[in-house]
């Protein structure tokens, strides 16, 4: 549903903020940084670009708005899953956290039957998202949540209502230089992982916090090269362990000897 115009400073802003994650996602790897801290830096190098941008005064997101929640997929990280793992389990009760559990499982569920099929293509609201309208983990929210933003609330008010029937057409003017820097940044921070032969693929959100909540010691293990999300919804698979790697064809090999 979201839309972009063209920009003459987006390649610019996409590669600058590119390069600062990557310097940033690499000390994170190498300190071995607690997953608050790696949303927290991360967060905090977006905002530098969000607070830069030409279209900053045509945002019309308010606290409370929640289209996007209501309509839209989030693809996350394994360290962004994680991190809300992690801030659930230190500060949110017992009773509201099994709650959210439940939730997370009746969405999961949802949606694989949508994409088997089994299910009809209806807007899923997000777990997270409170009676109030408002993230119920808005700290730890993932980067791609904290980098969108609509130029119009006529047009999101639209959309939710369109895609409540099933029609997902509609588009939504966003913040495009807000966009290129969120881009470049969560771009990268897949990069840096699969770099590090870590798992670097992308995930729908609902369905990795669920793959993580009761797991213990799960921002170790996941550094350590452990399979945490084989039981996720994985939308992106580019890299191991959900991609495997393309071995070089035997007739190749047979050059490179015969060469050799």
């Amino acid at each position: 549903m979201p839309s972009n115009s063209p920009s003459t400073s987006i390649t610019a802003i996409f590669r600058e903020a590119s390069q600062d994650a990557r310097d940033l996602v690499s000390r994170l790897v190498a300190r071995k940084s607690e997953s608050l801290d790696w949303v927290d830096d991360l967060r905090q190098l977006q905002f530098s670009y969000l607070d830069k941008s030409s279209q900053k005064r045509d945002r019309e997101c308010r606290a409370g708005c929640s289209g996007c929640c209501l309509s839209a997929q989030v693809d996350v990280t394994g360290i962004e899953a994680i991190a809300v793992r992690d801030y659930l389990r230190m500060c949110v009760d017992p009773s509201t956290l099994a709650k959210i559990q439940s939730r997370l499982e009746r969405v999961t569920q949802r949606r694989i039957d949508q994409m088997r099929g089994m299910a009809r293509q209806l807007p899923l609201a997000c777990s997270m998202l409170g009676e109030d309208g408002r993230c119920m983990v808005y700290p730890v929210r993932p980067v791609i949540c904290s980098g969108v933003f609509s130029t119009s609330r006529d047009a999101c008010l639209d959309a939710e209502q369109t895609a409540k029937a099933g029609d997902f057409s509609s588009t939504i003017p966003l913040d495009n230089d807000a966009i290129q820097a969120t881009g470049g940044i969560s771009g990268t921070l897949q990069r840096i992982l699969v770099e590090h032969k870590l798992d670097g693929n992308l995930y729908e959100f609902n369905s990795a916090v669920l793959a993580v909540l009761a797991e213990k010691n799960a921002l170790n293990r996941f550094l350590a090269g452990e399979d945490l999300f084989r039981d996720a919804i994985c939308t992106d698979a580019h890299s191991p362990p959900r991609k495997l790697a393309v071995r070089k064809p035997n007739f190749l090999k047979k050059q490179a000897v015969r060469r050799a």
